[in-house]
């Protein structure tokens, strides 16, 4: 039995001394390529190598590798598991298998109901559904976290939006978060008031976690749709919402200097009030990914200089009767057609290959390869039915070692 125990002891002993012997810069070159679930099962082998994980030479060096292969994907479920987070990390080889993983909140007693905020570098910002609810960062992998403080509005508010993303020029990691009031007035013959009292449609704040604090943005001119925002260029992009604004705007709003502004979106040459479109990061670019009103095509559209109108182009085009699945079922290729129709499709990231990774309806994810102008289903074990798909950097990165 001792001799059995010293054999098995043997292997992992032999790892431990060659890490201890390499030079540490070595150490962390070799350790900063290993995916996200192999690093943090690292952490466990010795305190050697637990220390080395804290060491923000690696943090610094295994995002910036992150930053360059296959994001791994964040699953928020529906249904049957509601509220729960699941990854998946996807390789470079078709034939890997994907099996899901649960992801455990060490919060989840106090938001047993939440939405994904944004991811940014390694960190998820989630949120509850209500307006007083908490705010939370969170490292899905480190499982370290921070509460944000409460953010108080006048009075309560009835819908909410939010964004979150990090600006290299001010290292500062931000929270942004626009409630809007019901459209309440006092007329002059109410009793108790003697002038007409208009709230203000919205209010907008802006918590810097470099500060620690909420500040007051005032009232902001638009109603946003209330999908996360899209981070591109130092800035978050929303769509504005119908009934406010017939042209459905983009908005941005720039973390360096926190203000709101419009960027030119593309002439779809389309009539917005029946069809509808999303934003995306591709490649670093913003992406308008417009839905036809006969529900047959996804159209994507590239915005190559920031901010430039002249430089958005239609580059994508994915058609649901002229694109062939190379291995989707005819399950999976109806779910594709009505999720076009319905408008739920959703453009997810693009992937180290070039293919472009589709969310359909929260039931599949799709890999459109645009060299072959194929549809791919991606084949995860343990999918859950209803789900949103987020790309997402697994990283060792914390809020107190931005890079």
């Amino acid at each position: 039995m001792d001799s059995n125990h010293e054999r098995q002891r043997k292997p992992a002993d032999e790892s431990r001394n060659l890490i201890d012997s390499l030079q540490n810069e070595i150490a962390l070159d070799i350790v900063s390529r290993l995916p996200i679930s192999s690093l943090i099962q690292f952490r466990f082998v010795c305190q050697t190598w637990n220390m080395l994980t804290h060491d923000s030479r690696l943090v610094d060096l295994h995002l910036s590798r992150a930053l360059k292969i296959n994001p791994c994907i964040i699953f928020k479920t529906y249904h049957p598991q509601k509220d729960q987070l699941f990854f998946v990390e996807l390789s470079d080889h078709d034939d890997d298998e994907r099996t899901l993983r649960e992801i455990q909140i060490p919060f989840s007693t106090s938001m047993a109901i939440f939405r994904i905020v944004g991811s940014c570098k390694g960190l998820l910002c989630l949120s509850g559904v209500y307006d007083h609810q908490a705010v939370y960062i969170y490292n899905p992998f480190t499982t370290e976290h921070k509460k944000l403080l409460h953010c108080n509005h006048a009075v309560e508010v009835n819908e909410v939006v939010y964004g979150f993303g990090f600006h290299p020029a001010t290292n500062e990691y931000k929270v942004i978060k626009i409630g809007y009031y019901p459209h309440v007035y006092y007329a002059t013959w109410s009793p108790g008031n003697t002038h007409v009292y208009d709230l203000p449609r919205s209010e907008a704040h802006v918590f810097s976690l470099g500060s620690n604090s909420w500040r007051n943005l005032g009232e902001l001119p638009y109603k946003l749709h209330h999908s996360p925002g899209i981070f591109v260029s130092g800035r978050l992009h929303w769509v504005t919402r119908f009934n406010w604004h017939l042209d459905r705007l983009i908005v941005s709003f720039d973390l360096s200097n926190d203000t709101f502004q419009q960027v030119p979106r593309p002439d779809f040459n389309v009539n917005l009030f029946h069809c509808s479109y999303h934003l995306a990061s591709l490649r670093g670019c913003l992406c308008a990914c417009l839905l036809t009103s006969n529900g047959d095509n996804l159209e994507i559209w590239i915005m190559e200089e920031y901010n430039k109108k002249e430089s958005w182009v239609k580059q994508f085009n994915i058609g649901a009767s002229t694109i062939v699945g190379q291995d989707l079922s005819p399950q999976s290729y109806d779910i594709w057609r009505t999720s076009l129709q319905k408008g739920t499709v959703k453009v997810v990231c693009i992937l180290k290959n070039g293919d472009i990774l589709l969310d359909c309806q929260g039931e599949i994810l799709i890999a459109y390869s645009i060299h072959e102008k194929i549809l791919k289903i991606i084949s995860i074990s343990g999918m859950p039915k209803y789900c949103q798909a987020v790309a997402h950097v697994g990283s060792l990165n914390w809020i107190a070692n931005p890079t």
